[in-house]
């Protein structure tokens, strides 16, 4: 195998590197600056005389530019959708009859929602188009919350639904605290049980005994059930209680909007 050392502008020299790895980094846009190349790590010579180098550069150049247009045209098309269904109602966003059931309202903005899930970007999709993927999961996730309100309203919530956990798993591993937990539908606990730390301020409480101190950092998995999408995060323990149940308060670092839509939505189901 041929290695190559690559040199920019300011004669900072990447290297020694295969071909395959020089076509993945031009791929993604990390080698726009490369000036002369060198065979042994010594002599240089400009890319034009190494034509292996020199094709790799701008064959993955041409597809960075494709990807670039690409995207740009994804993101137009989002934001032209978010425009047009400002004055649309959520039946014919979601496409359901305005009787449909709570559970074809929610299959139906699972699928939907489900295409702009930002976590399903690939590593290399720009910001603009990260940024049209939240708006629109916020946007649908909204819609849903008020759709949530409507039934609520029209049908009591089951007493102490709203307390009830399928699942939570908590271990020591690597030096930090680790929390798995599954919420049953209309679970809000972990989000209210401690009125210091809600959701609102990115906070979890988990029901534990463990003995835990304040910036012990923690690692945290939150599945919904019937929900396909998790959130995952690092943390550090906020909060410690004893009474009247015994836990500690987590602050999540790592969430985005689109996270924080997921949460709303999911507290709102129970509250309203």
């Amino acid at each position: 195998m041929s290695f190559f050392w690559l040199a920019d502008s300011d004669a900072r020299v990447l290297g020694p590197v295969s071909i395959e790895v020089v076509r993945d980094l031009a791929l993604r846009g990390k080698l726009n600056d490369v000036r002369a190349v060198s065979k042994d790590g010594k002599t240089f010579v400009p890319v034009r005389e190494v034509p292996e180098i020199q094709q790799a550069l701008q064959v993955t150049q041409a597809n960075t530019d494709e990807l670039a247009h690409a995207q740009a045209d994804a993101t137009k098309q989002i934001r032209d959708w978010l425009t047009s269904i400002r004055s649309r109602s959520s039946e014919e966003v979601f496409r359901v009859p305005q009787n449909a059931s709570r559970e074809a309202w929610r299959a139906a903005f699972f699928s939907l929602v489900y295409r702009y899930v930002p976590g399903r970007l690939p590593p290399e999709a720009t910001p603009e188009l990260r940024l049209a993927c939240e708006d629109a999961f916020l946007a649908l996730s909204e819609r849903m919350v008020d759709i949530e309100r409507q039934f609520r309203a029209s049908k009591p919530a089951a007493a102490n639904s709203a307390f009830q956990t399928t699942s939570l798993q908590v271990r020591w591993r690597g030096g930090m605290i680790h929390v798995r937990i599954i919420l049953a539908r209309g679970d809000i606990q972990p989000f209210m049980a401690d009125p210091d730390n809600t959701w609102k301020q990115d906070c979890l409480f988990v029901s534990s005994t463990e003995k835990l101190m304040v910036n012990t950092p923690a690692d945290i998995t939150i599945g919904f059930e019937g929900h396909v999408t998790q959130i995952h995060s690092s943390g550090r323990v906020v909060g410690l209680r004893s009474h009247p149940a015994a836990g500690f308060s987590v602050k999540l670092l790592d969430l985005g909007e689109a996270q924080r839509a997921m949460v709303r939505t999911w507290v709102a189901r129970s509250m309203t």
